[in-house]
Order: structure tokens, then C-alpha cells, then sequence
């Protein structure tokens, strides 16, 4: 199960907003076993009398510390949070990505994440453009990009009172994806969406789940940011 993904603050996603998920995560990758698609999600929540995502007239400033609502895109019943990446076949010992490139876009009020574009760069060698891919057929309509906006995108929407109510004088509108996050890399075990090997299993008997000691390797991040 790799992942690349951003949270504020220290390791538990501890921000200026309070504790995970109330300061907020961003996940440009995540997969599991054999699937020839990413999910990128943004993770927001807001602080809650009671654990769970009740009426919002249950909210309370507590900062997501002991109780919150979770207030995420992911969707396992869907594919609105999925771009296609590679086809895989484990039984066919096709068991492992080819190199790819990862891009995250983030801008005020929105967040876009690529697989493999098109970038341009200027004379002095400032990027000035990402385009999508082509599309591959293996693909079967699945987008190698996903976008969300806030003022489209309802989870995002959700936490809006929290920061309003909570944090008047610190929080943007786009909070809490107005702050500084660190870049995450992992590899996890076990994951979701019927995953065949979970954390605490004796043994991971599929070709896909039984690849424990796999490495992720990275060539190459690099951030850019743009100015007036």
C-alpha cells in the first residue's frame, strides 16, 4: 500500500487547527494490492461533541481532541477520487508499477493532482504549464488527473463553520488547506477495499499481497511556487 501524502505539523497532523483530521491531510497517492488506480483525496474534519459526523449543531472547538467528524472525498463505492496509473497482473508476475511521475497542484480554493502530464517550462526555466495525458485505452475512461474546489466539493464545504466559529482571526476560506503541510512517504500494510492482507495476518497468500519487502523508490521531488 504506497502512499504519498502531506499533513500538517508533526506526525499525528497536528496544526494550527487542532489534531487529524482537523488541520487537514492531502493524499496525492494511495493504493492497494493490485489496483491500477490512485485515490487522491483531501481530509478535513471539524472538532464534535460525540465521535462521528452528526447535525454540525453537535460541533464544538475543542480542536478534534478527544472527538471529531472526519470529513473526507474518499469513496470506495465510487470512483470520483480515482485517476488510472498502470494496469497490473499479478498472476501474470506483473507485480510492481513502472516509474511514474506524481504532480500536485495547489492553489487557494483548489487542488489538482496528475499522473505523468505534460509540463512546460519558460526560457529561465520557470514552469509555466501541466497538461493531462493522453489517456491510454487500457484506462477504460478513467482520467489520469483529479481536481477538487472547494465550492464544489461538499466535504470540503463541511468544515467551513468549524474554522469560522473556531479560529475567526486565523482561518482562510480555504482552511485548513491555508497552511504549511510536510510531504509523507510510505509504504503501509494491509489498507481497505478488500484488501487480502491486513495488519496482524499470518500470511499474505496472493501474488500482488504476498510482495511484503517491496521498496518504494523515489528519484526526485521537487517543489515550485509561484510568484507575483
Amino acid at each position: 500500500w504506497p502512499a504519498i501524502w502531506l499533513l500538517p505539523g508533526n506526525v499525528n497532523g497536528q496544526g494550527p487547527y487542532g489534531t487529524w483530521p482537523c488541520s487537514g491531510e492531502i493524499d496525492v497517492l494511495e493504493t492497494v494490492h493490485d489496483q491500477s488506480f490512485g485515490t487522491f483525496n483531501v481530509v478535513a474534519g471539524y472538532g464534535a461533541s460525540s465521535d462521528g459526523c452528526d447535525p454540525q449543531a453537535n460541533m464544538s472547538c475543542n480542536s478534534c481532541n478527544p472527538t471529531y467528524c472526519t470529513s473526507t472525498t474518499m469513496n470506495s463505492e465510487s470512483q470520483a477520487d480515482r485517476y488510472f496509473v498502470q494496469p497490473t497482473n499479478c498472476e501474470a508476475g506483473d507485480t510492481s508499477w513502472e516509474e511514474h511521475t506524481f504532480v500536485l497542484n495547489w492553489q487557494p480554493d483548489e487542488l489538482t493532482t496528475w499522473i505523468d502530464p505534460v509540463m512546460s517550462w519558460d526560457a529561465q526555466g520557470n514552469l509555466v504549464k501541466v497538461e493531462p495525458k493522453a489517456d491510454p485505452a487500457a484506462a477504460n475512461g478513467m482520467q489520469s488527473w483529479k481536481t477538487y474546489k472547494r465550492q464544489s466539493t461538499p466535504t470540503w464545504l463541511a468544515v467551513g463553520d468549524y474554522h469560522q466559529q473556531c479560529f475567526p482571526a486565523e482561518a482562510g476560506a480555504d482552511a485548513p488547506f491555508d497552511i504549511g503541510f510536510k510531504i509523507v512517504l510510505n509504504i503501509a500494510v494491509g489498507g481497505y477495499g478488500g484488501a487480502p492482507c491486513v495488519w496482524g495476518a499470518d500470511s499474505c497468500s496472493t501474488a500482488c499481497g504476498g510482495a511484503i519487502g517491496s521498496e518504494l523508490i523515489m528519484s526526485d521531488i521537487s517543489i515550485w511556487e509561484r510568484f507575483e
